[in-house]
């Protein structure tokens, strides 16, 4: 009798043992390598999952092809929607805000080797820093605390109003780089961060933001006039 319940508790102890293993956190190593534009902007750049993703915001002013993009004043709403443009607060820091017929244009606006990241790439990236499987395709904040897991470290240049306690654990270094409205006028710089993806549904593309106000990630549908910061991923 005694035998048996000297084994029931050893078994049990093991069983605690063998638990606590399993929930400890495995240590995550990260691969890093650079990318160059042809603009000769050099990018950090992370592999995370199978995917190797740009650090940085694109800054690149031209297509591949040499072709350059148009370069509008913050205050020039007149030819916001005539030609493939970007406009920018402070490119080395958040990098620049393109119109979509820039991310469609067939010259490629990814530096060689890269695409600009799709929405299937967004929602691979986000499987790949812990959300539920089951919320990566709905059109909604989702997730409960990925936006601190992406954003630069100590949530810097993010408002210190910001909910946020980032720890940049996958070398993202997210940053509010704000958007451009429709009517071409510039907004939520320092507040916000806004992604094009290059999946498109009727008139409208999918993109992804983070808000200084949550801790999720959003995924939804735009008009195509907006500006958005671009990421890139490796073909």
């Amino acid at each position: 009798m005694r035998i048996i319940q000297f084994s029931s508790i050893f078994i049990l102890f093991l069983s605690i043992v063998v638990s606590c293993q399993k929930d400890q956190p495995k240590d995550l190593v990260l691969e890093y390598g650079t990318l160059t534009d042809i603009d000769g902007n050099s990018y950090k750049t992370v592999k995370i999952g199978n995917s190797w993703w740009m650090c940085e915001n694109l800054k690149v002013s031209r297509f591949n092809d040499g072709t350059p993009l148009n370069a509008l004043a913050l205050n020039d709403t007149a030819s916001w929607q005539l030609t493939p443009s970007f406009k920018f607060f402070n490119d080395s820091l958040y990098g620049k805000l393109y119109n979509y017929q820039a991310v469609s244009d067939n010259k490629l606006l990814a530096p060689e080797g890269w695409h600009v990241a799709s929405d299937a790439d967004w929602k691979a990236l986000e499987r790949a820093i812990g959300m539920d499987s089951l919320e990566v395709d709905l059109f909604a904040w989702r997730g409960s605390n990925e936006a601190n897991l992406i954003l630069t470290e100590g949530s810097a240049n993010w408002p210190t109003s910001s909910i946020h306690f980032g720890s940049n654990k996958f070398a993202l270094a997210i940053q509010p780089g704000g958007i451009v409205q429709i009517n071409g006028m510039p907004t939520a710089n320092g507040l916000e961060a806004y992604f094009w993806t290059s999946t498109t549904q009727g008139q409208q593309a999918i993109y992804r933001s983070l808000s200084f106000q949550r801790t999720q990630i959003f995924r939804q549908k735009a008009e195509m006039r907006y500006g958005m910061s671009i990421r890139c991923v490796k073909n």
